[in-house]
């Protein structure tokens, strides 16, 4: 039987740059972020920063995305991109996001206390307006093989996240 445990929790107050989880324990088979998140950029949605171990070199990232909004689909791949997921943004006239709109964004870090292997992450996301709903599924693979003792999270187009934005990490076990 799996067991999921929650390790931290960050509910922004007020607007914020960026979140860190610091000093993960190496206790878990697994680590799960999920996330209800919106920054606040005048824009429909955004792509959000994710980096390991304070890690922004984006060279040693790379990423495939799967997405989905109304009658499109596609899918892309890009070597140096620390860029995962998007967010909902806080939106301006032209396109028009509820106060209540925030993206939710799940995220699996494999096996990440093996120092035997690179790190590989999956997410799944969805940002959303009035205008569209965006569906996306993507991994990426952090191109070190240091175990995983922190992760950042940080909008790429905008100042901050807004306060309501959710972030908790989970620690994962089979038995």
């Amino acid at each position: 039987m799996a067991v999921i445990e929650a390790i931290a929790t960050t509910y922004l107050e007020a607007d914020t740059a960026s979140v860190e989880f610091s000093g993960i324990p190496a206790t878990y088979e697994h680590l799960q972020v999920r996330m209800t998140v919106k920054d606040n950029r005048a824009h429909y949605v955004d792509p959000m920063d994710f980096s390991i171990n304070g890690d922004t070199n984006v060279a040693n990232y790379t990423i495939h995305v799967m997405y989905a909004y109304d009658s499109t689909v596609g899918d892309y791949g890009a070597a140096s991109n620390s860029q995962i997921a998007y967010l909902t943004s806080s939106g301006s006239s032209s396109y028009e996001v509820s106060a209540t709109a925030y993206a939710s964004l799940v995220i699996d870090i494999l096996d990440y206390a093996n120092t035997n292997k690179n790190t590989v992450t999956t997410w799944t996301s969805n940002a959303f307006s009035e205008f569209r709903t965006q569906l996306y599924r993507g991994s990426m693979l952090w191109a070190d093989t240091s175990a995983v003792t922190s992760l950042t999270f940080e909008p790429r187009n905008a100042p901050n996240f807004v306060r309501g934005s959710e972030f908790t990490l989970y620690g994962l076990n089979s038995s």
